[in-house]
C-alpha cells in the first residue's frame, strides 16, 4: 500500500461511493419534476424503507413535500448526459423532462411519472422527513418495484450492457461497474 494522506472531511462522501446514481421524479398539481440523486440508502427491510437526501432549495424538495411521493428511476449509462444535466438545471425554468430529452411515462401506483428507458423503478410514499444538516432526509416506503429483466435477476447484471448502471464518483465523474464476484466456501471436510 502506498502512503496514507489526510483528505478534507467532505471527501468521506465520495469515499463511500460509488453507488448507482438515480433520477428522482415527482409531481404535484400537474407539475412534474426530476433531479439527480446519489444520496440514497436502505433504512429498513420490514417495512421496506429507503432514505433520500434532498436540499430544501430544490424544486423536487417542494414537490415531494407536497405530494408525499417520489419515484426512484435507475438510469443506464446511455442516459449519462441527461442525468448530469438533471443535477445542475432547475425545473423552475419550464419542462425539465423535455429540455433533457427524457420521456415521462405513467407509474403503476403513483401520480408521479416514471422516466422511460431506465433499468429500474422504485415507487415510494413518504413516511417522514427531517432535517439532517443542510439537506432534509426523506424516509420513503417502497410501494412498487419494476426492473428491466435483462438488467437485473436478483442482482444487477453488470457484465451485460443492459446492467451497466451509472455510478456517480462526484462532480462530473461517472463510471460503470464491470466485474462481479461471488464468494464461495469449500465444504468443511473435517465434519
Amino acid at each position: 500500500m502506498s502512503k496514507l494522506v489526510e483528505r478534507p472531511i467532505r471527501d468521506a462522501l465520495r469515499m463511500i461511493a460509488p453507488g448507482p446514481v438515480t433520477l428522482i421524479s415527482t409531481m404535484f398539481k400537474g407539475q412534474p419534476n426530476l433531479m439527480t440523486a446519489s444520496w440514497l440508502r436502505p433504512q429498513s427491510l420490514s417495512p421496506t424503507l429507503l432514505s433520500i437526501a434532498i436540499h430544501p432549495d430544490r424544486l423536487t424538495h417542494e414537490l415531494v413535500t407536497s405530494s408525499e411521493e417520489l419515484i426512484i428511476n435507475i438510469p443506464v449509462y446511455e442516459q449519462m448526459t441527461a442525468v448530469h444535466r438533471a443535477g445542475i438545471e432547475t425545473g423552475r425554468d419550464g419542462d425539465k423532462f423535455a429540455r433533457l430529452g427524457l420521456e415521462p411515462v405513467d407509474a403503476e401506483t403513483l401520480d408521479s411519472p416514471r422516466i422511460d428507458g431506465c433499468a429500474g423503478y422504485i415507487e415510494c410514499q413518504i413516511e417522514t422527513r427531517f432535517s439532517a444538516g443542510d439537506h432534509d432526509l426523506f424516509i420513503a416506503r417502497v410501494e412498487y418495484v419494476a426492473v428491466d429483466e435483462e438488467s437485473f435477476d436478483g442482482f444487477w447484471r453488470i457484465t451485460e450492457d443492459a446492467g451497466k448502471l451509472l455510478q456517480h464518483l462526484g462532480a462530473d465523474r461517472y463510471a460503470t461497474l464491470s466485474d462481479a464476484y461471488q464468494i464461495t466456501f469449500e465444504e468443511d471436510d473435517a465434519s
